[in-house]
């Protein structure tokens, strides 16, 4: 199991943070992941065999939210 922290731009809310982590659990691949509003962030766990950063990361941009670098 492989671990990314991934920073978000423009979670507002609790709804927004619902909204991220729903569509990193979406993707195939992903274990586990706990989004912070307050830090603004993604800690993902998820299998490199399955799925890969640039897919998480892609993801978030699908949901609406900027990934910062």
């Amino acid at each position: 199991m492989n671990q990314e922290t991934i920073k978000i731009e423009g979670m507002m809310c609790g709804h927004c943070q619902m909204t991220v982590e729903k569509a990193i659990r979406d993707v195939k691949g992903v274990q586990d992941v706990n989004v912070s509003l307050g830090d603004k962030q993604a800690e993902v766990s998820y299998n490199p065999g399955i799925t890969d950063p640039a897919t998480i990361r892609s993801a978030v941009v699908k949901a609406g939210y900027k990934v910062m670098d």
